[in-house]
């Protein structure tokens, strides 16, 4: 395993702390609930769902949680306004974890900006995402809103390797004219995460998890992201999971066991039913970093690591 050069950058949500030196901290998982298609949600406009299979859902990845030292969030996605505001409300009064809020309409994610800023739930809400398609009406929205914390996306559409995805990082291109993060940071975002972007295979799959590397390496800020959407984007197994559906969890955990290898602070896993699958496996390799590293002078921060609780 291996130790950063750079000075690595850790933030707080709550009693959750991200980044750091590869097994100062266990990355922390995050599972997303109300995804399109999602059977307990009843009416995705609506935001109406199964509020009890919801959250035995919820209460189900906390206890993997608690029971592994691996810290978690929850990634909330709502179709509409309305969904956003019922699923916010719903998750503000259930618990006081960190959360997501991601939607595919931007004008969804700006009302759950101003619902939570509302509603004084900003300590906790992370916007999901500052990215290439950013609107000057989302970014005065960020400006008007407490939020402080928010995922960077480093997708460069028009250069996928490591260096554009560092290049739309810090200096823009793509049709904006400055770098995500310096406009993340024009938007009050003091707490920011970096997303390197998953992109399919054979199509920057490689350049997705070594990003992690580079933007650890060169910029010190927390990495991570979503790499169960490179085999969910992947013809050849999800022909062969029509037939055989367990053939393509090994490929769903593997992606994202394969970027916490690589030194990932936080990982947006999949669908939340996948908690039993993840945790154990991240725990162990939380586990066996945290003993590699013990030989390069970089001990375990946190005194819940899976290494106190499980070994």
């Amino acid at each position: 395993m291996f130790k950063f050069e750079k000075a690595q950058k850790v933030f707080e949500f709550g009693k959750i702390k991200v980044g750091g030196q590869p097994g100062e901290y266990p990355p922390v998982l995050v599972g997303t609930i109300f995804y399109k298609g999602h059977k307990i949600v009843t009416d995705e406009h609506k935001g109406e769902f199964d509020k009890e299979k919801a959250e035995k859902l919820w209460t189900q990845q906390q206890e993997f949680s608690d029971m592994t030292g691996i810290p978690c969030m929850l990634q909330i996605v709502g179709e509409t306004t309305e969904a956003m505001i019922n699923y916010l409300k719903w998750f503000g009064e259930l618990s006081d974890a960190p959360f997501l809020i991601d939607s595919t309409d931007p004008k969804v994610r700006m009302e759950g900006a101003k619902y939570v800023s509302e509603v004084g739930l900003t300590d906790r809400a992370i916007y999901n995402s500052v990215n290439p398609s950013v609107t000057d009406e989302e970014i005065e929205t960020l400006k008007d809103s407490k939020i402080d914390a928010a995922i960077v996306l480093a997708f460069n559409p028009t250069d996928n390797t490591v260096k554009g995805r560092l290049e739309i990082l810090e200096k823009g291109g793509a049709g904006i004219d400055k770098g995500l993060l310096q406009i993340a940071e024009e938007c009050g975002i003091k707490r920011i995460l970096i997303d390197v972007a998953a992109t399919p295979l054979g199509s920057g799959a490689g350049a997705t998890f070594k990003s992690v590397l580079a933007v650890k390496g060169k910029l010190g800020l927390p990495a991570g992201g979503a790499p169960h959407n490179i085999p969910s984007a992947w013809p050849w197994i999800k022909s062969l999971k029509k037939e055989m559906k367990e053939t393509f969890y090994p490929a769903d955990i593997g992606s994202n066991i394969v970027m916490q290898i690589l030194g990932a602070d936080f990982l947006l896993y999949g669908p939340i039913e996948n908690t039993p699958m993840i945790f154990p496996a991240a725990a162990m390799v939380s586990i066996i970093v945290a003993e590699a590293v013990s030989e390069l002078g970089v001990s375990v921060q946190t005194e819940t690591h899976p290494i106190k609780k499980l070994v």
